[in-house]
């Protein structure tokens, strides 16, 4: 008996090797039809091929409903990697006083704080305007000769070659046109109501980036005296919280929009302000924050769902009739329940905050807000409530430290005053509490154990290679003889928690999802081994039933034959 042992994919169906389409029935014998018959029998013996196809229909299906929740998971991961660090996890809002002098943009690297800024001048282009000389059309001939343009920028000369008989418009298309003037200078047409004039402009702001003309060569009506310089390059000029503080000096930059004065600002300047400038109130979008809760508990919800449906938790029928179909899977189960472990506990390295030790000020989402819908007879059902009225009170009230529930990643403190958390290495150093203990000697440290594995000792640092806390780097402060301890917590937030586990679900090798759907998979090629070998046995059967009844066949047409020949001589003899 043949098996197949390529993936369920792969294989070909039963190509049969019956010859019974060469064996045909003459109906000569009794007038039975045997075709009937052993389609019959073919049918009587289908009973396990047609088991097997229906257990590699539904086989095959639970593997779709199985990749498709994989490829949710993959989508909402996705969701939480745009958000499991702190500075994407949370934005910051600018507001500014005034009237529209200044417009100020926040990035997540802005801190909370009040900022004030005056304008003393905007950064400006270098603008010269051919002003002696205008045009009545821009088709003006401007050089009867080949000649050449010179201009300067920043000590080099550029020089524009200009073709004999360029017209006022093609005299600009030809300087904008040169590699040699391009990203300095840019020429233009200003109309006046009766004339053209030839403009030259500076392409960037900034006193460093002034032009002049120095020759026009031929070109008609134009000479370097004849240019106007109507607006002079110059750099933007501000003072920022009082710096610089003398009078007379100022921040300058060759560009209106300023981003590298304060972290995570960009000043974009509009106009002048009196000597009190404005003010820029700097402070979390609590706003934007709350959008991105809600996008995570939307999208939370719905695996929560998908899992629900899939195993039977909740039903989704329509007129009362359940057509949901559902998978009896321990696997299944334990992603449920590790999923809603995760929301429901507080997150890693987190300690409850208390009003004389201190701790964190949030470390669950229940204390934001967060609940599970525990009433069976709800569209909810086992979903994730929020308190949308809790959450806003939780923002108002402590932003930074709603951020840092969901999106806090690789952040080490001590619990001890004997020793710091110099750093973690991101993704290597467990998240969660590590218990440090060492023994200080003679005035050096002689041993050391992070969760009781031994710790690599260097002067006065601690640095965890074992596997609980490998990267951990802990700074001894206590430097007289004898036995210190302490805990060293490492946090890590809901969402990076959240993705981690994700990701070890849907790992291409070793996820737990990608493991059940690779057995289920082994299932469909063993199925596909029976329904071949099924196939192939109904086949020979077939093959072996239609010999045999033609051979019938064949013989009841003799009899039938000489019986005739019988009754035909019989009646002969009357």
């Amino acid at each position: 008996m043949g098996y197949i042992t390529s993936v369920s994919s792969d294989i070909s169906a039963y190509e049969p090797v019956s010859t019974s389409g060469s064996v045909t029935f003459s109906g000569l014998g009794n007038g039975t039809d045997f075709s009937e018959i052993i389609d019959a029998i073919i049918d009587s013996q289908s009973y396990k091929l047609e088991d097997y196809e229906a257990q590699q229909e539904e086989n095959d299906y639970v593997i779709d409903l199985l990749e498709q929740i994989g490829d949710e998971i993959d989508d909402f991961n996705d969701t939480l990697d745009d958000m499991d660090e702190l500075d994407e996890f949370y934005s910051m809002d600018a507001t500014v006083t005034g009237d529209g002098e200044v417009a100020v943009t926040a990035d997540s690297d802005a801190e909370v704080g009040i900022h004030t800024i005056i304008v003393n001048q905007l950064a400006q282009a270098d603008i010269w305007v051919a002003d002696a000389q205008g045009y009545g059309s821009e088709e003006d001939v401007v050089a009867a000769s080949a000649t050449t343009l010179q201009v300067e920028h920043q000590g080099e000369t550029i020089s524009i070659d200009v073709s004999a008989g360029t017209t006022l418009e093609g005299l600009v298309s030809t300087v904008n046109g040169s590699l040699d003037a391009r990203d300095k200078f840019e020429a233009s047409l200003m109309y006046d109501g009766s004339s053209y004039y030839f403009v030259l402009k500076s392409s960037d702001m900034g006193e460093e980036n002034a032009i002049s003309v120095l020759d026009t060569g031929s070109l008609s009506g134009m000479s370097a005296a004849g240019f106007t310089n109507t607006q002079t390059a110059q750099n933007a000029q501000v003072k920022v919280d009082g710096f610089p503080s003398a009078a007379d000096q100022w921040i300058e930059r060759s560009d209106n929009s300023i981003d590298d004065v304060v972290d995570g600002l960009t000043f974009d300047l509009k106009e002048t302000t009196d000597s009190e400038g404005v003010r820029v109130a700097v402070d979390y979008d609590a706003d934007g924050m709350y959008d991105t809760i809600t996008e995570f508990v939307e999208g939370l919800n719905q695996i929560i769902l998908d899992i629900q449906l899939l195993t039977g938790r909740v039903s989704e029928s329509e007129d009362g009739d359940d057509d949901t179909y559902t998978i009896n899977s321990s696997t299944l189960d334990m992603m449920y329940n590790q999923i809603k472990s995760i929301v429901s506990s507080s997150a890693l390295g987190f300690l409850t905050y208390d009003e004389d030790e201190g701790g964190d000020y949030y470390s669950a989402l229940s204390q934001i807000g967060f609940a599970t819908d525990t009433d069976e007879g709800s569209d909810t059902y086992g979903q994730i409530l929020l308190d949308e009225d809790e959450l806003e009170d939780a923002l108002d009230n402590d932003p930074a430290a709603v951020a840092a529930l969901f999106a806090a990643r690789g952040t080490g403190e001590s619990d001890s005053e004997h020793f710091q958390v110099i750093s973690v290495i991101d993704t290597v150093t467990p998240a969660g509490e590590h218990d440090v203990r060492y023994t200080i000697s003679g005035g050096e440290i002689v041993s050391a154990t992070i969760d009781g594995e031994d710790a690599l000792i260097d002067g006065w640092t601690i640095t965890g290679t074992g596997t609980s806390a490998k990267g951990l780097y802990l700074s001894v402060a206590e430097e007289a003889d004898g036995d210190y301890g302490g805990s060293a917590r490492v946090k890590q937030g809901i969402v990076g928690a959240l993705s981690d586990a994700l990701d070890d679900m849907t790992d291409g090798e070793t996820g737990t999802l990608t493991i059940l759907i690779d057995h289920y998979e082994e299932i469909s090629t063993s199925l596909d081994n029976q329904i071949y070998n099924e196939e192939e046995r109904l086949d020979i059967l077939e093959t072996s039933l239609t010999r045999k009844y033609a051979a019938l066949d064949a013989l009841l047409a003799t009899y039938d034959s000489q019986s005739s020949l019988l009754e035909s001589m019989v009646a002969s003899l009357d």
